[in-house]
């Protein structure tokens, strides 16, 4: 009880919340004065070393490094579970592929498209990409399976060279290029046929 004398006053704490027992543990961090994209946790420039491993232990996370222009991140909200899992990554292109080049026309080139990350069948992330490599480039450049021996995708999560610690059971890789319909290839025939009787 605090009065207007010290000496008259007993000192009084509010007594110790404890958690029942079995309660999960959560951890609950406040900041003020910082947005939301500050910590590097979500790509903001103050590095926040711990916070970013506990955000990535564990989580499916796949990453497209544009050229080293942006890269972008599809991320799993949890870390895999203890077992076996089939973790899939499926990329819709919007556009109509190398097959305009055929028509001397470039438009279905770099276009741009929606990446999905799954996990044992349920999606955990979709994001859009608005533009891609308007070039070929080889194919297997793209996966280094069980280790990245050269250069990274992105030097903030990892440093070459890395090793895969998990069991990898199977890597299915399919492409499926665009095709052109009847439509599309009239359509790219008449722009051809425009383009040279223009010169």
């Amino acid at each position: 009880m605090i009065k207007d004398e010290a000496l008259k006053s007993t000192p009084w704490w509010a007594p110790r919340i404890v958690p029942p027992k079995g309660a999960p543990n959560v951890l609950l961090i406040i900041t003020d004065d910082s947005g939301f994209g500050v910590p590097s946790t979500f790509d903001g420039v103050i590095p926040t070393p711990t916070m970013d491993r506990i955000a990535k232990h564990g989580k499916p996370v796949f990453l497209w490094n544009l050229a080293d222009l942006k890269r972008i991140k599809w991320q799993g909200p949890d870390a895999l579970t203890p077992g076996r899992h089939t973790v899939e990554f499926d990329f819709k292109y919007e556009g109509l592929g190398v097959g305009t080049l055929l028509y001397n026309n470039m438009s279905g080139l770099g276009r741009p498209g929606t990446g999905t990350l799954k996990v044992d069948g349920k999606v955990v992330a979709t994001e859009a990409m608005p533009h891609t490599m308007p070039m070929i480039l080889q194919w297997d450049e793209a996966f280094d399976v069980g280790s990245d021996t050269l250069t990274g995708v992105n030097d903030a999560d990892y440093q070459p060279p890395f090793t895969l610690t998990a069991k990898l059971n199977k890597l299915t890789i399919k492409v499926d290029r665009p095709k052109l319909s009847d439509a599309d290839i009239k359509q790219l025939q008449a722009g051809q046929a425009a383009a040279t009787d223009g010169k």
